[in-house]
């Protein structure tokens, strides 16, 4: 099912501004800064798109089961940032951290095309000011019927994937950092989280 309408949401956990990243879709009225502290399950499961960070309060989120079951159930689509540690789906499996920490531990290797990452090679992801690993230090199991994006690591662990809900709705994972952060550049950035609140909004697949 596709959800022909609702809000993009981002859900901030704590206090302070919105990413800066996100100043072109937040000032075009394309995305709405929600703080998770805030957010009431009927706006959840009346959005169209949530956009999450790594700082995500993954105990309260899990209680909004319901929410989220209604949400994804309308064709709802979620962009996941960090470390899964608590699933809140069935079909979803918690963050698995990398064995290790040698640089090649950390190489980026693309496994399938996406539109957030449209033209964009992953090896400019992998260092932040010089430094390895910023980009992520493990995966998150992909789903049945799911499709890597990214791999790291010596076994291209899948760092990024997409799963269609068979119910409906998608999940777009980013199993580290938020991906609007990892690049040094910062137009990458703000090109990246962009792309992420135009795929909620029904953009590709």
């Amino acid at each position: 099912m596709t959800n022909a309408g609702g809000e993009i949401l981002l859900v901030p956990s704590g206090d302070g501004p919105a990413p800066k990243s996100f100043d072109a879709p937040l000032a075009s009225g394309a995305l709405v800064c929600v703080r998770q502290t805030e957010l009431t399950d009927a706006r959840l499961s009346a959005a169209r798109g949530v956009v999450t960070t790594m700082h995500l309060d993954q105990i309260e989120f899990v209680r909004r089961a319901e929410a989220l079951e209604t949400f994804f159930d309308r064709g709802g689509r979620m962009a996941f940032m960090g470390h899964l540690a608590r699933p809140f789906l069935p079909e979803l499996s918690p963050f698995v951290p990398l064995g290790a920490g040698r640089r090649d531990d950390f190489a980026l290797v693309a496994l399938g095309d996406h539109f957030v990452f449209d033209g964009l090679d992953r090896a400019r992801l992998e260092t932040r000011r010089g430094v390895a690993g910023f980009y992520g230090r493990g995966h998150a199991p992909i789903p049945p019927g799911g499709r890597a994006l990214t791999g790291v690591g010596p076994q291209a662990a899948p760092i990024d994937w997409i799963w269609e809900r068979p119910a409906g709705g998608a999940i777009l994972m980013h199993a580290g950092n938020d991906l609007w952060t990892v690049c040094d550049e910062p137009t990458v950035n703000a090109a990246l989280a962009e792309r992420i609140v135009a795929w909620c909004a029904g953009a590709m697949a």
